[in-house]
């Protein structure tokens, strides 16, 4: 800090000192140069983005499509209360098929929170203790109920059988997704 504080007071007497010098001028030269003309450009921002539309935009198709087939990727939270216990997930779902409003689903992988029963040996008594779990959706059907605008998503209520994979048992879960498509 002492260091600070006397390089200060330095800078500070020695700029007045020298502050009535006049310092050294030389005259510029000009040099003018001709720049070649420009060839004619459009900057007509219409004609640009019809352009860039064109390129980007597939050809039309008038026909309708033959198939209920359509894959679409869901990002979602599911919860459930099954055999005594209760779990919760996020989970990525893939949909293959929807028939109007409804969307149905390959099995897909889950990671979450259950509630499993333990038995501690010193206390000699069992418990409830919430444990990583990890789930595989068997089978999913998700409801389009709508889309949100300020996100760019549609959301869907999904229900879901899933394997827990840590209790090695079967249950259900209610959850909703998200899905760009």
């Amino acid at each position: 800090m002492r260091w600070l504080l006397a390089t200060v007071v330095v800078l500070v007497a020695s700029s007045s000192a020298f502050a009535e010098e006049l310092l050294p001028s030389r005259p510029l030269v000009a040099l003018v140069t001709a720049l070649p003309d420009a060839a004619p450009v459009s900057f007509d921002l219409l004609d640009v983005r019809e352009a860039q539309r064109a390129e980007k935009t597939p050809p039309r198709n008038d026909s309708t499509p033959h198939s209920i087939f359509v894959i679409k990727q869901h990002l979602g939270i599911a919860g459930g209360y099954d055999n005594g216990s209760a779990h919760g997930s996020i989970g990525f779902y893939i949909t293959v098929a929807e028939l109007g409003r409804w969307n149905f689903g390959v099995p897909s992988f889950e990671v979450g929170v259950g509630r499993y029963p333990t038995y501690d040996a010193r206390l000699n008594q069992s418990f409830m203790k919430e444990e990583v779990a990890f789930f595989v959706s068997m089978a999913s059907a998700h409801y389009r109920a709508g889309y949100i605008e300020a996100l760019g998503v549609n959301w869907y209520v999904n229900l879901e059988q899933v394997f827990d994979v840590h209790a090695s048992r079967v249950g259900s879960q209610l959850g909703i997704s998200f899905s760009r498509k």
